[in-house]
């Protein structure tokens, strides 16, 4: 039995991105040991749906995870009537591009180690926990501009810097955590191969489908869970979300001192 499994592990460090399979070699695969790589993966993915739902349930219907989601939004105020509600997800727009600049000034192409990807998970917590610090101590205040503009607006930037964390860092998570599309598009894909091919491709297909599934479901639950609290406190909720950033950011810096 020992033999079979340094067999696997020998073939598929050779063969496959070590990154995404040097902990899966178990025979049962949901309940294999879980690494550093995929902690960060399933912590970041909540943390988007957590964020997304929270401030489209307390902001009028506004995405921050995914922004282009924003302009079907804007189409549907302007259609129905109601544009006073629609500039708000135009704006949230330029802030997300701003975002991925800041990004990019502040992370040197030439050096993307861990360290310098870590500085933007820290900038996420503290922006989330600030805007989420901001709607409990204004909840008694009647200033419409701090609630609709500037905390969902820092909630989206801090949202763009997750965007460009999974860019620079792709090779340290499983998979893109803040837009599901392309993560379930390619989960049937394999699944689907995974019941046409057998052997070899069907283990590789197996990792590849655990990954997958461990980034959706989180991003599923992440997104009841921001909208239940949002809906009972409000963007207060946003605290929750910075505080597992921040122990994202916690695990790399772990991870990084023992490579």
């Amino acid at each position: 039995m020992n033999d079979d499994v340094n067999a696997r592990q020998v073939f598929y460090s050779t063969n496959f991105d070590s990154a995404a399979t040097d902990h899966l070699f178990s025979d049962n695969f949901f309940f294999m040991k879980i690494n550093s790589i995929t902690q960060v993966s399933i912590i970041l993915s909540f943390v988007a749906g957590y964020a997304d739902t929270s401030t489209f349930v307390g902001v009028d219907g506004l995405f921050s995870a995914h922004v282009t989601g924003n302009f079907v939004v804007f189409a549907y105020d302007i259609v129905t009537d109601q544009i006073a509600l629609s500039w708000l997800k135009l704006t949230s727009v330029p802030v997300f591009i701003l975002s991925i600049v800041f990004c990019s000034l502040l992370i040197n192409d030439s050096d993307i180690s861990k360290r310098n990807t870590n500085k933007l998970l820290i900038i996420e917590g503290l922006l989330l926990i600030t805007a989420g610090g901001m709607t409990y101590f204004y909840r008694y205040e009647n200033i419409a501009f701090v609630f609709k503009v500037i905390i969902p607006m820092l909630v989206v930037f801090a949202l763009g810097l997750q965007n460009a964390y999974g860019r620079f860092s792709a090779k340290e998570i499983l998979a893109p955590t803040t837009v599901m599309t392309g993560n379930v598009t390619q989960l049937f894909i394999d699944i689907t191969h995974h019941l046409k091919f057998k052997n070899r491709q069907e283990y590789e297909l197996s990792i590849k489908i655990v990954n997958g599934s461990y980034v959706i479901s989180s991003f599923l639950v992440g997104c009841i869970t921001g909208g239940l609290i949002t809906k009972s406190i409000g963007l207060s909720s946003t605290v929750f979300a910075g505080i597992l950033v921040f122990i994202v950011s916690s695990i790399k810096k772990g991870s990084a001192s023992k490579s």
